[in-house]
Parts: structure tokens; C-alpha cells; sequence
């Protein structure tokens, strides 16, 4: 199918597309990679009246380090951030996590806005966004505005933006010195969207005691929002130990409170119809999910805490 008519806008600056926006109210979307707008489009399920095209706006595609982490513009490619250099060697979970995404096709033309601003079911950046507590700045008529993560993500593929504003940064705190890290996800095939993914965090101190430890799920949450896991906070001031973190599989599990497929990944099959078929073959139970939510972080969390002993590189 083709999509229905539109007007194509091509903007060259931020408060160009702010602009475009304002004026087109909530009938306009941006485009940038087009990866998940295009496919909606045409099958017709989106239909704006207005794409305002913004990748000829060169100021928002970068990765810069700063004080506290990285910068990355919004119109950076996926492919752009699993190959940085600066990213490797501040915070690497974040390249362990796009290598995720999709296919290398897609992450070619995707960008980390989008991804982000769309917050699709168990979208793997919306999880380390989560987990490193990164921030979102987002330009609108009226200046700069700053939102943290656990803020900005509002439900499913519900974001903090209105209609004329625009996510142009996103900032990654550094991982703490020494922590242990790890990203996995469940996928029927490598490069389908996640079934349920985590991401885990710890920092020791010096008597080998949990300091911090975080433990962030993708596509679990009845809000359609990435979830951090409560029943982890208890182990700070212990000592690591797998016989407990084994025990912590099933309060994870009893905790987590996902929705059945009939609210969850079916919206997207509904929203992208044209990939049904591979998007069906995806569905779970919101049993499965508990079970697996579980199993999942415990596996993450062995993992961090050998890197933070210096193993799995």
C-alpha cells in the first residue's frame, strides 16, 4: 500500500521545525529515519496531514562526552552509536544494547530520537535510559526544557511532548567507576522485537558490599514504560551472594505485572499492520513474561557483578 496524502516539509534548523510544528499542530509528525513511521504510514494506520523531514538539521547529529557522561543529538544514527569510540569507553551498556536493535539495515537510518520518542514495547534504548537515569532536552517555542527519564516516558508510545516541541539532546550519565553492567533481551529471532529485555547495574565498596544495584525491564510494565525493579533495592549493604540473587528470580517475578499481548505487542501489530505476521509470531503470555522477567534479571545481575571483578569483557 501507499500512504494516504500528505504535505512533505523540509526543515534545516531546530526552530524551523518547531516552527512547521506549531503550525500543524497535532496533523504533522517528524521524520527522521522513518523506520517504524513509514512502514504505519503506509498501511494507512498513521495519516498526517504534515512530515516535516529535520535531517537536513546537521546541528542535532553528534556524540559528545561531557562532565557528567555523553550528549548524543537526537538525529544520531543507531549505527553511529554502536561504532563510537567516546560511547565504548564511557558507557559501554549502550553499545551493548543497540547492537540489539533490529538489523544493521535499520539501524543505518534509525536514530536515537526516534526510537525514544516513539517508547515502542520494549524499545532497548528507553531501558538504559532507564537504568544510567539519562536525561531528554526538548526545544520548543518557549526554550530548553529537561526531563528525566522516569518522567518522560508516559505510556504506551506516549512520551512528555506536545505537538510543537521536539527531543533534541539526550544526555547518558557515565557508568559509576567500577560498575558492573549488562544488557540481555529475549527475542524469538535476533533483530525482532524484544519479547522482554533488562538491564542491570551494580557498584561495590571497598568491604565488596553492594553499594548500588539496579535492575531496569522492557516491556513488562501494565503502563507500557520501562520498569525498575523494586524487590532489588534490599540487597544494598550485602554482600553478592547467587544463592540469594537465585531467591530474587521469583519476587521479581511476583512483582512485575505485565499486561497480555492484547494490550501490549497487538497494539503494535495494530499500529504497524503491515508486519503482522513476524509481530504475531512474537506474542507472550503475561505469565511467560513474569516467569521470564525473573530468570532474566538474575542472569543479568551475575554478569554485572563479574564485570565488576574485571570479568566478561
Amino acid at each position: 500500500m501507499k500512504p494516504a496524502p500528505f504535505e512533505y516539509v523540509v526543515v534545516r534548523s531546530i526552530n524551523e521545525a518547531i516552527e512547521a510544528l506549531g503550525r500543524n499542530g497535532a496533523d504533522s509528525r517528524i521524520i527522521a529515519g522513518g523506520q517504524s513511521l513509514m512502514p504505519s504510514m503506509n498501511m494507512r494506520q498513521t495519516r498526517p496531514a504534515y512530515l516535516v523531514d529535520i535531517n537536513g538539521i546537521t546541528d542535532l547529529d553528534y556524540i559528545h562526552e561531557i562532565s557528567s557522561g555523553i550528549a548524543i543529538g537526537a538525529l544520531t544514527r543507531h549505527r553511529a552509536v554502536e561504532r563510537s569510540e567516546v560511547i565504548r569507553s564511557v558507557c559501554p551498556i549502550l553499545q551493548e544494547a543497540v547492537k540489539h536493535i533490529a538489523h544493521f539495515q535499520i539501524r543505518n537510518r534509525g536514530t536515537i530520537g526516534g526510537s525514544l520518542s516513539l517508547n515502542a514495547p520494549g524499545a532497548e534504548y528507553g531501558v538504559i535510559a532507564r537504568l544510567l537515569e539519562a536525561e531528554m532536552v526538548i526545544s520548543s517555542p518557549d526554550g530548553k526544557r529537561v526531563v528525566p527519564a522516569d518522567q518522560f516516558f508516559v505510556g504506551h508510545f506516549k512520551v512528555d511532548l506536545k505537538n510543537n516541541e521536539i527531543l533534541t539532546e539526550i544526555r547518558f550519565p557515565s557508568l559509576p567507576q567500577g560498575a558492573g553492567y549488562s544488557f540481555l533481551e529475549v527475542t524469538r529471532r535476533h533483530g525482532h522485537i524484544p519479547i522482554i529485555s533488562t538491564a542491570a547495574m551494580i557498584t561495590l565498596d571497598g568491604k565488596d558490599q553492594i553499594a548500588e544495584i539496579r535492575v531496569i525491564l522492557g516491556n513488562v510494565s501494565e503502563h507500557g514504560v520501562p520498569y525498575r525493579v523494586k524487590a532489588v533495592d534490599r540487597l544494598v549493604g550485602q554482600k553478592f551472594n547467587v544463592d540469594t540473587i537465585e531467591g530474587l528470580a521469583k519476587e521479581i517475578s511476583d512483582e512485575v505485572n505485565p499486561n497480555e499481548d492484547a494490550d501490549t505487542e497487538a497494539a503494535f501489530v495494530k499500529q504497524f499492520s503491515g508486519m503482522t505476521g513476524r509481530r504475531v509470531s512474537e506474542l507472550a503470555s503475561a505469565e511467560y513474561r513474569k516467569e521470564v522477567a525473573g530468570t532474566l534479571s538474575t542472569r543479568a545481575l551475575k554478569i554485572a557483578f563479574k564485570r565488576t571483578k574485571g570479568g566478561i569483557i
